[in-house]
């Protein structure tokens, strides 16, 4: 093997050794990114001021229209919650249903894709609302 073709099998190397290390960075930097944009929605302010960035009310009653919704954010995010606990409820009534018709591998295939959630969403125990990021 001749000199030219060990740079060419080195640099080809170092091309895809970089490309798998920028795609797993970007991939990190993307999720982190969501992560914060959902835990900052939860606030009432990120809530707020998301909605008020999409609507852009006038500038006079942009003031009015910000109270109402911090006022209205607990509501919303108690529903939320307490729509998600009644799905889990009714999942957990659909894997009971199965359980003596599935042999078990079946059933743990059943029971992973009736819980599937997003990432944010896989912790247990995780309620609505700002909650401080595990580092």
């Amino acid at each position: 093997m001749n000199t030219k073709t060990k740079s060419i099998f080195v640099l080809t190397g170092v091309l895809i050794i970089g490309i798998i290390i920028g795609a797993l960075g970007s991939s990190l930097l993307r999720r982190n990114m969501l992560e914060d944009r959902i835990s900052r929605f939860r606030t009432p302010e990120g809530f707020a001021e998301r909605i008020l960035d999409r609507i852009n009310p006038d500038p006079d009653k942009r003031e009015t229209v910000e109270n109402i919704l911090l006022d209205q954010h607990k509501k919303l995010f108690k529903k939320f919650e307490h729509t998600r606990a009644q799905m889990e409820a009714h999942t957990d009534s659909v894997i009971l249903k199965l359980k003596p018709l599935l042999t078990e591998e079946q059933l743990e295939r059943a029971t992973r894709i009736l819980k599937m959630r997003p990432p944010h969403m896989r912790k247990p125990g995780r309620k609505f609302g700002h909650q401080p990021r595990e580092e």
